[in-house]
Order: structure tokens, then sequence, then C-alpha cells
């Protein structure tokens, strides 16, 4: 019989979710996530669109656009008639199979927890931080946008938490450990700058 054991790690590689500061901002995985994706299926537009809002008990999201709903339920635009819905892995860790149920032949509905790598950035302005790392108008980013975007060669969705202070970042989980090395750069140049000028 082995004797090794399983043990649950985020995608950074660590058995919690990794906090650094930088100056006064902090770079964060967010680890504690159910994700799932709904892609309406042909001709049911308007009642996926209808039963994602009365899920959320928010607006369904349009491109562009991110919305905050009930029970910490969080649901982003990917596409025509796809979103990417969230909410703490400890309250809803069978998010896709919920959601399942309730769209049934409507959407088709895939669990992403382990496909995703979320990074959260915080600080007092973050416009410096990303006008020079991705090609999106931060100025013009306010709580409740989302884009898709390139950041290090490295495609991802920007999420803005709260205007100017906070974003989430998604991007494929292979490319955890080069986003975070690239944000955790570019806070460290942006701090140096900041204490030169």
């Amino acid at each position: 019989m082995s004797d090794y054991h399983l043990k649950a790690a985020s995608a950074l590689g660590g058995a919690k979710h990794q906090l650094i500061q930088i100056g006064d901002y902090q770079l964060q995985e967010i680890s504690n996530l159910a994700i799932a994706s709904v892609a309406s299926r042909t001709g049911e537009s308007e009642r996926v669109a209808s039963i994602l809002q009365e899920v959320l008990g928010a607006t369904a999201p349009g491109p562009g656009t991110v919305s905050t709903g009930q029970g910490g339920l969080e649901a982003f635009w990917t596409g025509p008639d796809q979103w990417m819905v969230c909410a703490p892995h400890d309250d809803r860790e069978l998010l896709a199979r919920e959601l399942k149920e309730i769209f049934a032949d409507t959407a088709s509905i895939t669990e992403q927890n382990d496909a995703w790598v979320c990074l959260e950035v915080s600080g007092p302005d973050l416009v410096p931080v990303f006008e020079r790392l991705a090609a999106f108008d931060i100025d013009r980013f306010h709580q409740g946008s989302a884009v898709r975007t390139v950041i290090e060669h490295i495609g991802c969705f920007v999420l803005c938490m709260e205007t100017r202070r906070k974003v989430r970042i998604f991007a494929g989980r292979s490319f955890a450990h080069s986003l975070h090395h690239a944000l955790k750069n570019n806070l460290t140049s942006t701090v140096a700058l900041q204490a030169i000028s």
C-alpha cells in the first residue's frame, strides 16, 4: 500500500493562497473559488440570460462587465451568450452541478475549478501599475468593468472590483507563476519609480 497522500495545492503550488506586500500594494492569490462556465445553447439566449439574472439576483453581465450577486456569486461575460460564474469554494464546491440543475437543457455548464488562477492586485491607485502593463485604459476602468486583454503575452480576464483600487485577474492555471512574476515585478518597479519621483 502506498504511503503517498494527495494534498490540495493552489495554482501557485501552496497549501494556502499567497499574499505579498510591495510598498502600499498587495498581490494575492484567490484560491477559494468554485468556477463554472455557462454557454447558452442554440435558440436559448434570452432564457439563459434571464435564468442567470435570477441565479445572481443581479443583472446578467453584458460585454465588458462583471456582476456581483447574492450569496457571494459573481459572473463575468466571456463572449456572446457565454459567462463565467464564481462563488466561494467552501460554500459552493458543487457550483457546476447546481447550475446544471438550474439551467437544465438551456445551457452547457462546465466545471472550471482547477483550470484558472485568480490573482488580486490592490492598492491606493492602480493606474500607474496597469498603464504600462496591459493594453486597456485603466483610467476608464470602473467598478463592474471587465476586459479580456494580454499581460506579458498571457491572455487574461481583468475585472474591476473597486475603481482604481482593486482588480482581479483570471488566466489559465498553467500561466500562474509567469503571471504572478510579471505582476510582482511591475509592482516593484512602480514602487521604486514612486520613491524617486
